[in-house]
């Protein structure tokens, strides 16, 4: 049985055929003819959404389908759900792909849905005409492919490339590509924005904790040093009644020459933050990827599935419980940066108010 079988298209007004291109909106499940939603450019039915006038699917689409409701048949898996042994996300249990991480998984035996007798699980439509991803989304393919172009099965270091996704979390788009480069070409060298201009914070935010720890307290030091030389030998003999006058006693300062080991002190501490940014933005994704494989090798070897790898005759438990070690040892944590910006703003007002007081 067709599943729009009976039902209308909103734009059109004209009965959806097994033939035809079918899409849902991802908001309400409102089926469309695909050239009647990219000519509407939206579901018909928008203003709805989130009230009480939302669409809803019909219990009973047409007087003769009233035997043979795809929501009558499915009323039962529809409380099923499947959990993705990657991530732990729970999906409806036909989906094809997981919402969260866009992991692909066998769908089950349809016709082993109650009161079904078919081969095929009903047509959804999709830019194909495939089976479609499910009833609320207008597109086949996940929207964003969490390996970043990297072959699902390819192995970096001898680490399966869904192993280190499912360790490195959000962005792993992002990453993996550059570790796979990184590992075939034998480099350590790949450029990181992030990591250049929020090193310590771009560390403990992913886990790298002795790295990041070190840094922030070399950041935090190096701050109070500069404090300490700008408080106690320059600030005091600058003319701060107007900004003219601050500027050209500065400038008086620098061209006595009297304190010129300050500011040299000064300029040295500045351009070595600046050479350690430049550095774990250079070398920070080789860092991150040298910690992520460690890592994920003691935890094969913690919970002895050195064989998980190659062995697709393991446990779905026990895989499932590696997938969820990995994820809760990586990731990301905002804890640890929310605790390392509140220790630095700490420690400069308590240096600060040290200062003052003395």
């Amino acid at each position: 049985m067709f599943f729009y079988e009976g039902y209308l298209c909103p734009v059109c007004k004209q009965k959806f055929q097994e033939s035809e291109d079918i899409v849902a909106c991802p908001d309400c499940g409102a089926p469309h003819h695909r050239e009647c939603w990219k000519l509407e450019g939206r579901c018909r039915f928008t203003e709805d959404h989130g009230t009480s006038r939302q669409w809803k699917r019909p219990e009973e689409p047409s007087s003769s389908q009233q035997h043979t409701n795809p929501t009558t048949h499915n009323s039962n898996y529809s409380k099923q759900v499947h959990t993705c042994s990657r991530c732990g996300k729970e999906n409806p249990e036909f989906a094809e792909f997981c919402s969260r991480c866009g992991m692909t998984k066998q769908a089950p035996d349809w016709s082993s849905a109650p009161g079904q007798n078919r081969q095929n699980p009903p047509h959804y439509g999709g830019p194909t005409n495939n089976r479609g991803y499910g009833e609320y989304t207008p597109f086949h393919v996940p929207i964003m492919d969490p390996f970043g172009g990297v072959a699902h099965d390819e192995k970096i270091e001898e680490i399966p490339a869904e192993d280190l996704v499912t360790y490195v979390g959000p962005n792993s788009a992002y990453y993996l590509p550059r570790f796979y480069k990184m590992s075939r070409n034998s480099t350590h060298v790949s450029w990181n924005w992030v990591a250049f201009f929020f090193t310590p914070y771009w560390l403990l935010y992913r886990k790298n904790y002795l790295a990041g720890g070190i840094l922030l307290f070399l950041s935090l030091l190096s701050t109070m040093i500069n404090s300490y030389v700008y408080n106690t030998f320059i600030l005091p003999h600058l003319d701060m009644t107007t900004d003219a006058a601050m500027f050209q006693s500065f400038s008086a300062l620098m061209g006595s020459g009297q304190f010129s080991i300050f500011f040299q002190i000064v300029g040295l501490l500045f351009f070595i933050n600046l050479l350690v940014q430049i550095i774990f933005g250079l070398i920070g994704n080789s860092l991150y990827k040298r910690t992520a494989i460690k890592r994920i090798r003691n935890i094969s070897k913690k919970m002895r599935m050195e064989r998980v790898y190659c062995d697709p005759t393991q446990d779905n438990s026990t895989v499932a419980e590696y997938r969820r070690e990995l994820s809760a040892q990586g990731g990301v944590s905002l804890v640890l940066v929310a605790v390392a910006s509140g220790i630095v703003w700490f420690g400069q007002m308590l240096y600060q108010a040290l200062l003052l007081y003395k």
